[in-house]
């Protein structure tokens, strides 16, 4: 820990002197009283809100681009591919060349965040007409919102767009809604502006998402067939469910949320009280017969978030019985990590990888799969490894129960994470391996360095260690050094564009967090929680940053 600590105050002491001055061109104003992690953040925020909105086309709407030249400050309509094969495996998912507001959610939550702090408004403001455009224009006949992981709009063209269409329920050709629980949606936020809208979109969620309405079987494509049932699908609707009862108070809300619950909950296994990531995918497929974090890391984190909004103590005990589990077989006592996916019985599932050329090839399926231990700083975007999310989840779930064993998970994370920072290759032979190899070597990505930050700050606010403070400020302090560049930050330190899929806004939010504990330590480990006051107006911040 000395080396941490004395290299945190030398880039502390680099950083004060910096906001004096200016950082690549990215001019840091002191004069709203921002703190100065937040001084990074407002200078990105506003360099977005000027250059970052849609000025391309015809149509030029109060939208952010997806994708962003640090350099330029424009939005390339065909950008660089990069690492694009292992970050998301498919070029539409990065919005190239276009604008989509559920990877801007972060980004949104951000402002949002910043003008509680300021008393500015101006940046709530923006978020508001960007979430009130899409909501009223962007939407298709069934009402789901033009969003999600298959759909974006083209700024350029002026249309929507997206990749690997089907046959919907309904008999027509269409390109599918789909939203998952890595992407944490502001529906408070989109409901104070339109909300209308809001219900029409989580009713199209019941209709067209959850395929069996009475066994709570759902499929991750709004199309109204048999599909996908992953956790982390299913866990994005309960949340939606359990917000709508939550403003509505109307009781088939919970029951929906609990349908697709227990849909899951009734398909673990009862001696262990592991459940597979695809449980309609049968035994003899790997997401059908193995436990893996993105149940940990997602869907009990949408559980945990239901429980918080409703109250309802069946969404605690299940998300705890599975993050016991996890945390009980999961966790390998020799390496001081965790295993990547376990059998129902409770056995890990060993290494090696399995390397593939292509994961879009036959043998792409075996090599994606996570054998032997998690990989802290893998690139890819959604698939099986959720390491740092899980992390996330266990501080979140100690804060929310007091339960002991949430809190030796999240340190033994904490410890593996000290010892394993970004840039470290931790697995061979993967199917990144390129990836881990060669940019990797310069850092993860802004998502990653953003929920750990707010990891370790959540850790500090529930146990009053300070390690867990000096150890985000370090984390803090390497991503501004390897990621702020001309006012913006990159997705990647290797990589010269603002990317909203590399999750930038994580890192926007997490440092506005790390200012205001900075504040005040005592006071807010004494509450358990931020608190901003301005004004009249009192305002709690969430520590998981989702």
């Amino acid at each position: 820990m000395q080396k941490t600590n004395k290299r945190s105050i030398l880039v502390s002491a680099l950083l004060v002197l910096i906001i004096h001055t200016h950082l690549y061109s990215g001019e840091l104003n002191m004069s709203d009283d921002v703190a100065p992690y937040a001084s990074y953040v407002k200078v990105c925020l506003d360099i977005l809100m000027e250059h970052g909105v849609d000025r391309y086309g015809d149509v030029h709407a109060p939208i952010l681009v997806s994708i962003l030249d640090v350099e330029t400050r424009t939005c390339p309509p065909v950008p660089e591919k990069l690492d694009e094969y292992f970050r998301v495996t498919r070029r539409d998912r990065r919005s190239p060349g276009g604008s989509n507001l559920l990877t801007d959610q972060p980004t949104l939550k951000a402002m949002y965040a910043l003008s509680d702090f300021t008393g500015n408004n101006d940046y709530a403001a923006f978020a508001d007409r960007y979430s009130s455009y899409v909501m009223k224009n962007l939407v298709d006949e069934q009402r789901f919102f033009w969003w999600g992981w298959h759909r974006h709009y083209d700024v350029f063209k002026d249309s929507m767009e997206g990749h690997n269409p089907n046959m919907a329920k309904w008999g027509k050709n269409v390109i599918p809604h789909e939203i998952h629980a890595m992407n944490g949606i502001a529906w408070d936020r989109l409901w104070a502006v339109d909300k209308g809208a809001v219900t029409k979109e989580i009713e199209a969620i019941w209709s067209w998402h959850v395929i069996n309405k009475v066994s709570g079987e759902i499929n991750r494509h709004g199309d109204g067939n048999k599909g996908c049932d992953f956790t982390m699908s299913g866990g994005a609707f309960i949340e939606a469910f359990t917000f709508m009862y939550s403003q509505t108070k109307d009781r088939q809300w919970l029951d929906r949320a609990r349908l697709v619950a227990d849909y899951y909950w009734k398909r673990k296994d009862s001696k262990t009280n592991l459940v597979p990531e695809r449980p309609n995918a049968g035994k003899k497929r790997f997401d059908g017969g193995s436990f893996v974090t993105s149940i940990t890391g997602l869907y009990c984190h949408s559980l945990l978030k239901a429980y918080e909004m409703t109250e309802e103590i069946s969404f605690r005990d299940q998300a705890l019985a599975y993050l016991k589990a996890y945390a009980k077989l999961g966790f390998d006592e020799k390496s001081g990590k965790f295993w990547g996916a376990l059998q129902m019985d409770g056995t890990p599932i060993p290494g090696p990888r399995v390397y593939t050329k292509n994961i879009d090839s036959a043998d792409g399926y075996a090599a994606a799969q996570p054998r032997g231990h998690l990989d802290l700083w893998e690139p890819y975007v959604a698939g099986y490894q959720y390491p740092i999310y899980t992390a996330q989840v266990y501080a979140y779930a100690y804060q929310l129960t007091g339960d002991p064993d949430m809190l030796s998970a999240a340190r033994r994370f904490a410890a593996w994470i000290n010892k394993t920072p970004p840039g470290t290759i931790e697995t061979e032979n993967t199917w990144y391996r390129l990836y881990s190899e060669g940019p990797g070597r310069k850092g993860t990505y802004a998502g990653k360095y953003g929920r750990t930050i707010s990891f370790l700050l959540h850790l500090y606010v529930v146990t009053g260690e300070r390690r867990y403070l000096d150890n985000a400020r370090a984390m803090a302090d390497t991503a501004i050094e390897k990621l702020y560049h001309n006012g913006l930050f990159r997705g990647h330190p290797a990589k010269p564009y603002y990317e909203a899929m590399d999750g930038v806004g994580y890192l926007l939010y997490a440092l506005l967090e790390l200012d205001q504990v900075l504040k005040d330590p005592k006071a807010v480990v004494a509450q358990k929680t931020i608190v901003v006051i301005n004004g009249e107006r009192k305002t709690v911040i969430d520590l998981d940053n989702w």
